[in-house]
């Protein structure tokens, strides 16, 4: 089975994540001219909303398939019923049930249940368990809704990190300071998102409650943790 895909913000995180089977489509007609099934995978937001219009259908292949599990607001119904009728779309499979799609010939629909299965919420429980873990051992940070994502291995010594608002100099000051105090630094890691930033440290000498007393002190830090 050959598998394509297209993210419009895919990042070079996730890219390396990726399998190597995956083919990227250069943008959604490309994909939709190509596939037999396609599936959405996407949040409502003002840039997705109506995203599987009829502009799109009319370069589907025929007698595609398409399954919409994401959000209701990204598919046209309208466009999908018309494309169901002249053969565009052979069936569409959803867990929106709106009644212009209850009873239609080419519609399966299905109770939208989301992540309320047994299995979907232990799974949910235990990735956010690791996460949190993650960043209380090693100051890593996934799926934060106000944090940037940031991962960054564990390297030999000890580990700093701080957060500080998203101005210049901030992270140039606490370098000089421990460039100072002839700390060596082994990785490193800087992150921003809006008005936060944040760094990981990997540093040679074991942090003192000084080294960690002066950089909370440097302007606009905010938050400073040693693992």
């Amino acid at each position: 089975m050959e598998v394509i895909g297209f993210d419009s913000a895919l990042s070079v995180e996730a890219a390396w994540r990726l399998s190597s089977r995956i083919q990227r489509a250069e943008n959604l007609q490309s994909l939709i001219s190509k596939c037999d099934f396609v599936t959405v995978h996407v949040p409502a937001l003002p840039a997705t909303i109506g995203l599987i219009s009829s502009e799109l259908l009319a370069s589907a292949k025929p007698g595609l398939v398409l399954l919409n599990f994401a959000r209701k607001e990204i598919v046209d119904t309208d466009a999908v019923i018309t494309a169901l009728e002249n053969g565009q779309v052979g069936q569409y499979v959803t867990d929106f049930p709106t009644p212009s799609l209850i009873g239609r010939e080419g519609v399966i629909l299905m109770p939208h249940i989301g992540a309320s299965t047994a299995e979907a919420e232990e799974n949910c429980a235990v990735m956010g368990a690791m996460q949190l873990i993650d960043f209380l051992e090693n100051g890593n940070i996934s799926n934060s809704v106000n944090f940037p994502q940031i991962t960054l291995e564990r390297a030999e010594g000890y580990r700093i990190t701080f957060a500080n608002d998203n101005v210049p100099k901030v992270l140039g000051t606490v370098l000089s300071l421990l460039a100072d105090l002839n700390i060596n630094v082994l990785d490193m890691l800087n992150k921003s998102r809006d008005e936060v930033a944040y760094t990981i440290l990997d540093i040679e000498n074991q942090p003192t409650d000084e080294l960690l007393s002066a950089i909370s002190g440097v302007e606009h830090v905010f938050n400073v943790r040693a693992l």
